[in-house]
């Protein structure tokens, strides 16, 4: 199954990457990380969403979403939109904060569900910013692993 996914509507499962513009490093910036959570906390309380994994990197973040009152298109637009109000423009120094796209794939089955979320938990360590995945603060590991609770709210009941 490709990226483009027509069905991007109540109850579709999506891996998603989306970067920040010029894949700049602003998840290095202190108080980036805070707003990206905040803001995808609030979207999907709104949205009745359910954020099954995710990682903040330092140019990129991943997500697998289940959509709940809204489409994905006007979920990601409105995350994105959240954020730059809530002053990740002047923090940043940048305006557009965001690459306009996002890249999305469909979640289909099981596998292809753990496969995703491994990868999201393994991207820090991958990435060489720390030697175990729960030791990555803003990711979903650590609440997997019983080792805490990331600032994003999880949904883990689909195991």
């Amino acid at each position: 199954m490709g990226l483009r996914f027509k069905n991007q509507d109540f109850g579709s499962c999506f891996f998603i990457t989306t970067s920040f513009a010029n894949n700049n490093n602003f998840g290095l910036i202190d108080g980036v990380y805070e707003i990206l959570a905040e803001a995808i906390n609030f979207r999907l309380d709104k949205e009745r969403s359910k954020l099954l994994a995710y990682v903040f990197m330092p140019s990129h973040l991943h997500m697998v979403l289940l959509i709940g009152g809204v489409a994905l298109s006007d979920f990601m637009r409105d995350f994105k939109k959240y954020t730059a109000q809530k002053h990740l423009i002047e923090i940043c120094k940048s305006n557009p904060v965001w690459q306009e796209r996002f890249d999305r794939q469909a979640i289909w089955s099981y596998d292809v569900l753990t496969t995703k979320i491994e990868y999201i938990h393994n991207n820090p360590v991958k990435a060489g910013l720390v030697d175990s995945s729960e030791k990555w603060l803003y990711s979903s590991a650590g609440d997997y692993m019983g080792r805490g609770k990331s600032p994003v709210e999880i949904c883990k009941e689909w195991w």
